[in-house]
């Protein structure tokens, strides 16, 4: 444990507005905001008190780093006893401490509307994360993506490298990383947390970051502080306890909660401080949504709105990383799935909870040697445990074993306006078999507040004869990272988990034989209102001998069309990714209302495997010319090597980040031409400008020390 508190929120803001510009204009107009709040009578007026729904991301590799659940509680409690100055070492050194009327909750809902206890649990492979990369906010790089910054504050807690407590996002930054993260040590306020960081004031900094304050000592110097009035200005961060401290011409506010002394040192915000963190929730403030949240509050889904704890216990056999295991709703909505495993876990016995509303539910364990977990390679076993009692247990198995269960409950049947979507509906709530088809800007039906045929409502407005080009839409894909996305499969088919999910943790697998049962199928999709439409996956083959082959068919209402012949040595080869991009003409296809697509192995019967991953499909309004890219595009074996893009869409520039020093960088067409390339950049981030380049997808290459990644750059 380190004995001196080191922040990196300054560091992580420096770097935001690095990478993109627009960030430092962000901040400014915040910054008018606050001023504007703070010199009008709503900082007097408003002084309701403010409920802030949380979820605590667990990202943890060992069970050290894995904390209970009443150690997260002590963590909130502490929260709210700094936040409303209920804190037992509060005194009146300073007048000006003041109650900020912020109080913390985890969350009971989940952004699905489900019963929640608030808590994410991830287990992760990496050993460590860092500000730098941000790998903790992005369940691709082994963390847990964010929930919407709308309605939580996201709290990660994990190891973090070096001396760093924390860090966290000022205002008005991207979503996917909005919120603080925490180092395990820091986290909570029992017993087991070490001194000087054990009283949960290391959260209590970083969300005064995240609600807009700044460090105590501003820019260490005595002219600029933190834009507070009634903080005495400091000229450096202080350090243990420093009582006595004088800068500035006046005495330190070595308590202030904006400071680095230790824990057991700090024991206040100020009233500026209050009102700075409470214009964030203004009408137009960059916290305002979080005052509409539902987070905090029980759904009414249940008669009771509560939810059960079913245990999950899983003793490894020899190989832990063959194996995972999950739970899915019966529409195959998954609500749990395991962490990826590693061969450091063999032997051992893990245990996860999942609280479970009631409904009916499948508990599936799977084993990719096929194998099972006993007794070849080792005394593997699971049980599924409820109310103390043993449902389901065992260890012997082939590829997979699935069980179901129910937990009891009076459960509200779906409606059409409940704004769940619980039942089998088509999108958000769209209301299942019984309610009318949801609005949308192509389904060729006046159902939504269109002002002509079919102008999607809120939806970009339908063209005119003045305005013949509307742009392209991109219609839902498919991750399959929480089921099969609408996806059918045949008796060959599987939903995979495991290193063969380019994207995420979960793909679809097709195998040997050839025709329905190694077939898999999209749902119905409406292309009646497009001139062509863009297919794009990635795909990984295990096994296929040279020759054998899959293949991608279309359904145009009345019969199926093959459209493209992947062959196994000659297209691609076995244990590496590839991306593809399809491009379909209705010149050459008729684009129905029934359109469906379909991806079918065929191969000898001898465990020969494609894995099918990131799905993506885009309705163009204009034909695409007399064309099919049909190119399948090397993106190399699943990287060590972590790049992001961003923004992602890009329509000026994009900045393009690496995990290390990147020596060269090409940008392709889909079609395989090169249209741009940097050598010799020698660090580790680029800003490419697109303001010139055509609306399209393009393939990014980066290459660093020997290894390859690609990855897909939309420009708008």
């Amino acid at each position: 444990m380190t004995q001196k508190r080191v922040c990196e929120s300054d560091e992580y803001l420096l770097e935001e507005i690095k990478s993109d510009p627009m960030r430092q204009k962000i901040l400014d107009e915040i910054e008018l905001k606050i001023q504007g709040f703070n010199h009008s009578s709503h900082s007097e007026r408003s002084d309701e008190v403010i409920i802030i729904p949380v979820v605590v991301h667990i990202v943890y590799k060992n069970d050290a780093e894995n904390l209970s659940e009443a150690r997260i509680k002590s963590q909130i409690d502490a929260l709210n006893q700094d936040f409303r100055r209920l804190n037992a070492d509060k005194n009146s050194t300073w007048s000006q401490a003041a109650d900020t009327k912020i109080e913390f909750v985890l969350a009971k809902r989940d952004p699905l509307g489900r019963v929640t206890n608030g808590i994410e649990r991830v287990r992760t492979y990496q050993q460590s994360f860092s500000s730098s990369t941000d790998y903790v906010k992005y369940a691709s790089f082994g963390g847990s993506d964010a929930w919407s910054s709308d309605s939580y504050l996201n709290i990660w807690v994990c190891d973090i490298a070096g001396s760093t407590l924390g860090y966290a996002q000022f205002p008005g930054g991207t979503s996917p990383k909005d919120g603080v993260v925490i180092d395990y040590e820091s986290f909570g306020t029992t017993s087991d947390v070490l001194a000087p960081f054990n009283l949960g004031r290391t959260a209590t900094h970083e969300i005064g970051h995240w609600l807009g304050l700044k460090h105590i000592w501003g820019a260490s110097d005595c002219s600029t502080d933190d834009l507070v009035d009634d903080t005495p200005k400091a000229n450096r961060p202080h350090y243990n306890c420093e009582y006595g401290a004088y800068s500035c011409g006046s005495k330190d506010m070595i308590e202030n909660y904006m400071d680095y002394s230790d824990d057991v040192c700090m024991n206040l915000f100020t009233l500026g401080q209050k009102n700075r963190m409470r214009a964030m929730f203004d009408i137009d403030g960059p916290r305002h949504a979080l005052l509409t949240s539902q987070g905090h509050l029980a759904p009414t889904e249940t008669s009771s709105s509560t939810c059960e704890n079913i245990i999950m216990e899983l003793k490894f056999d020899n190989y832990p990383g063959e194996t995972s295991f999950s739970i899915s709703e019966k529409n195959g909505n998954v609500v749990f799935s395991s962490p990826k495993f590693s061969s450091s876990d063999k032997g051992k016995t893990v245990s996860y909870t999942q609280c479970l509303v009631p409904g009916c539910y499948q508990f599936s364990v799977f084993d990719s040697y096929k194998d099972g977990i006993c007794c070849k390679y080792g005394q593997g076993n699971f049980k599924l445990i409820q109310k103390g009692s043993t449902l389901f247990e065992g260890g012997e198995f082939g590829a997979n074993t699935s069980f179901d269960f129910c937990v009891e409950g009076v459960v509200t049947q779906p409606t059409c306006e409940d704004g769940i979507k619980n039942g089998d509906e088509t999108g958000v709530d769209c209301g299942g078999a019984f309610c009318n088809v949801c609005p949308t800007c192509t389904d060729g039906i006046k159902n939504g507040d269109e002002e002509g045929i079919d102008c999607g409502g809120s939806c970009t407005p339908c063209h005119t004869e003045s305005d013949p080009e509307p742009p392209a839409t991109s219609i839902p894909g498919a991750y399959f990272e929480t089921g099969w996305d609408g996806w059918t499969g045949g008796t060959d088919t599987k939903r995979y988990t495991g290193n063969f999910a380019f994207e995420g943790d979960y793909c679809l697998q097709i195998q040997d034989n050839s025709g329905a049962e190694s077939t898999i199928i999209s749902p119905i999709y409406n292309f009646s209102s497009f001139q062509s439409v863009e297919l794009s996956f990635s795909f990984y083959a295990n096994s296929m001998e040279s020759g054998e082959k899959f293949l991608v068919q279309y359904f145009d209402g009345d019969s199926w069309h093959s459209v493209q012949t992947y062959t196994s040595g000659q297209n691609f080869q076995n244990g590496t990714f590839y991306s593809v991009s399809l491009i379909l003409n209705n010149n050459q296809y008729t684009l129905s209302n029934q359109a469906k697509f379909a991806f079918e192995c065929d191969a000898s019967t001898n465990a020969d495997q494609v894995y099918i991953d990131a799905v993506e499909i885009t309705g163009n309004p204009s034909n695409s010319g007399n064309r099919m890219s049909t190119l399948a595009y090397y993106i190399g074996p699943k990287p060590e090597l972590e790049v992001t893009l961003y923004p992602n869409p890009a329509s000026d520039h994009c900045v393009i980040q690496c995990s290390e020093e990147m020596e060269s960088i090409k940008i392709l067409s889909t079609e395989g031409q090169l249209l741009f390339m940097e050598k010799e950049i020698h660090g580790d981030h680029f800003d490419v400008q697109t303001s010139n380049m055509n609306a399209g997808i393009y393939i990014v290459q980066i290459e660093s020390e020997g290894e390859i990644v690609a990855k897909k750059l939309f420009v708008e």
